[in-house]
């Protein structure tokens, strides 16, 4: 199951972190490194990402010029997610899965997660609150993350999945699965475990316990009818074009630490149900 075909390309992106410095010169491997483009966040703020109103979205992987330049002598071209993901049936979603609100709204707020911080569950339900007062047509809340520990990324990939599939009830969905994240991880420790959240087994707090995604499933409505594995293996792919995604908006709007709130552009550094709504006036 972890073998998807995003994994490897996406392996060496996501084990940097969230705004971690790219250094030029020669990789391993012989190639130049790529390095962080110059590309700054365009005055407008808002909507720099979104694959439906954009036919081209920011790269902040580019090669050096020695790179561009043994690249053009291959043959090859520049490389780019959407380019990569393309045949993706659903890669707009998984790029850019909005959770509230119409792709097009002319107001963004992003909300970059983290799993494995416990700080991701209160920065969710403070988003989760100011979505209450925000129109459809006016603004909408899209869906990123990281996470340290694997299984984060099966989870943020059912939210994915939800956002399209399910539309209305993936909110609940990410809300649900920080806190029960948090409250297995409690319970683990008082019992003097501690233990990564690698896959879906690590995350239960009893050996009887269904995975969260599994137990989830009798809570989707309609009911889930696609093949169980099949969707798990799903899960994990859509996760990672997502995390893939979550690690270009970190440099390029400079975001160093999740969880993280970006309204139109704009980095919060308090993060509150009035400041979101405050900074989409």
């Amino acid at each position: 199951m972890r073998n998807s075909w995003i994994y490897g390309a996406c392996l060496a992106f996501l084990l940097t972190g969230c705004g971690a410095a790219q250094s030029s010169g020669v990789s391993q491997g012989g190639l130049p490194s790529p390095v962080v483009s110059s590309d700054a966040p365009s005055a407008s703020g808002a909507n720099a990402f979104n694959p439906y109103m954009r036919n081209k979205l920011p790269n902040t992987r580019k090669l050096s010029a020695e790179g561009s330049k043994m690249l053009s002598s291959l043959g090859g071209r520049a490389q780019s997610l959407e380019g990569e993901a393309a045949y993706r049936k659903h890669w707009r979603e998984e790029m850019y899965p909005v959770v509230h609100g119409g792709r097009t709204a002319p107001h963004e707020v992003l909300v970059l997660l983290d799993y494995a911080n416990p700080r991701s569950e209160k920065v969710w339900n403070t988003v989760a609150e100011a979505s209450r007062s925000i129109p459809a047509a006016n603004g909408k809340i899209v869906l990123f993350g990281n996470s340290s520990e694997t299984y984060g990324t099966d989870l943020l990939g059912f939210g994915v999945w939800l956002s399209y599939s399910r539309p209305g009830q993936a909110m609940r969905w990410i809300g649900h699965s920080l806190a029960r994240w948090n409250a297995i991880k409690a319970q683990q420790r008082s019992h003097g475990v501690t233990k990564r959240f690698d896959n879906e087994y690590d995350a239960t707090a009893t050996s009887s316990d269904y995975p969260m995604i599994y137990s989830y499933m009798t809570q989707v409505t309609p009911p889930v009818t696609e093949n169980e594995l099949a969707l798990s293996r799903y899960c994990y792919e859509a996760g990672n074009v997502n995390m893939y995604q979550t690690v270009q908006l970190c440099r390029y709007f400079g975001v160093k630490q999740l969880p993280a709130v970006i309204v139109d552009g704009k980095v919060l550094t308090d993060v509150s149900a009035q400041k979101i709504l405050e900074a989409m006036k």
